[in-house]
């Protein structure tokens, strides 16, 4: 699941197939781990594992291809179990009233593709 604050261009994107371009670090801190440690039940070699493995690609490139579903925005009286099953989902916290979408069918690309980031990317 992917979110934002704002409603945004993965509206108008439903149904199609977007580029993961890997921009910058922005795993750092404690909330990361504790969603990958507590709720996806890694142990903290795993959590290690997974974060040097997505440095792998480097930063300014497109590693891979998602499939964008729909678009909605996360109710603030959401009842608590379904709001930790979209956290988890997310990897994030505190969604309520976050612009969220539905991503599916992940493809990693066998080598990354060298982009500089502009209007569009």
């Amino acid at each position: 699941i992917l979110y934002s604050r704002y409603e945004c261009r993965e509206t108008f994107l439903r149904n199609c197939t977007l580029a993961v371009r890997i921009a910058q670090k922005s795993w750092e801190g404690e909330h990361w781990r504790l969603i990958f440690t507590e709720r996806l039940e890694m142990t903290a070699v795993q959590t290690e594992e997974l974060l040097e493995a997505g440095e792998g690609f480097g930063r300014g490139v497109i590693a891979g291809l998602v499939y964008v579903g729909e678009t909605w925005c996360c109710p603030e009286d959401i009842p608590c179990e379904e709001m930790r099953e979209l956290e988890t989902a997310a990897c994030l916290t505190e969604l309520r009233m976050k612009y969220l979408t539905r991503l599916s069918n992940p493809q990693w690309l066998n080598e990354p593709i060298y982009s500089s980031g502009h209007k569009d990317v």
